[in-house]
């Protein structure tokens, strides 16, 4: 039976014991019906999993004696940037899941002249947040120990101060001749920048090919914002990485 893996932002030390939030509690108590004993697996981000046995069948706040360690490595052995142009809310949510469900090792949103985008500072911080609790969520289903980093909201003019010199630049344009497949990569890293709905203008397109990044074409056809990021990094995976 697979054990019940959450994230705990605090330190985690084996003989300790530690109390879990309010949802992680609920989640255990009332909804997966766990009783003192039971088995539970944390991880806060380290590259650790925890071995805890539950203590008590507090619903808001339960306690849990931390048993043993394991080290865990899942990460990919390539290292994987996704620059995400802003869509809506559902679709970056999906973006991001899938994205680090697949071993991407950091995301970009960035805003594009057709990025939907009409956010107060406080409520960029409060998505900024969100995503980053849907990159948690993502980790505690994959089993991943390391949380992939979601950089604040940027604009593309200062997306180059991000960028790796060393890395590989692709950016997905159904009208490039090149493939996937053709790109030659001998890099320490992949950048890969997928536009926003309604893609990119030519001011755009020329800027991303003056910080240095390759145009290609994912196949004959034309795939939604959402879709094109995860395919993307599962055929980087498949040919250079660990799928």
């Amino acid at each position: 039976m697979r054990i019940t893996r959450l994230y705990h932002g605090g330190d985690l030390h084996c003989g300790d014991s530690t109390r879990v939030d309010a949802n992680a509690s609920n989640h255990l108590i009332r909804v997966l019906r766990s009783k003192p004993g039971a088995d539970v697996i944390l991880f806060n981000g380290d590259g650790y999993d925890y071995l805890c046995k539950t203590i008590d069948t507090d619903p808001k706040k339960t306690s849990l004696s931390i048993e043993s360690r394991i080290e865990v490595n899942k990460e990919s052995s390539i290292s994987i940037t996704l620059i995400q142009g802003l869509s809506r809310q559902d679709r970056m949510e999906t973006t991001i899941q899938k994205s680090i469900e697949l071993g991407v090792n950091r995301i970009i949103p960035v805003i594009c002249q057709r990025s939907n985008y009409r956010l107060t500072k406080e409520k960029e911080t409060k998505k900024l947040e969100h995503w980053r609790k849907v990159a948690i969520s993502a980790c505690e289903q994959s089993g991943r120990c390391l949380i992939p980093e979601i950089v604040g909201i940027t604009s593309l003019k200062e997306l180059a101060s991000l960028l790796s010199p060393d890395a590989l630049k692709l950016n997905l344009d159904p009208a490039a001749n090149d493939s996937l497949k053709e790109s030659d990569y001998s890099h320490t890293g992949i950048e890969i920048f997928i536009g926003p709905e309604g893609g990119l203008n030519n001011d755009e397109r020329e800027g991303l090919t003056s910080d240095g990044f390759n145009n290609i074409r994912f196949g004959p056809r034309i795939l939604r914002t959402e879709t094109a990021g995860p395919a993307v990094i599962s055929a980087v995976q498949t040919l250079w990485g660990d799928l």
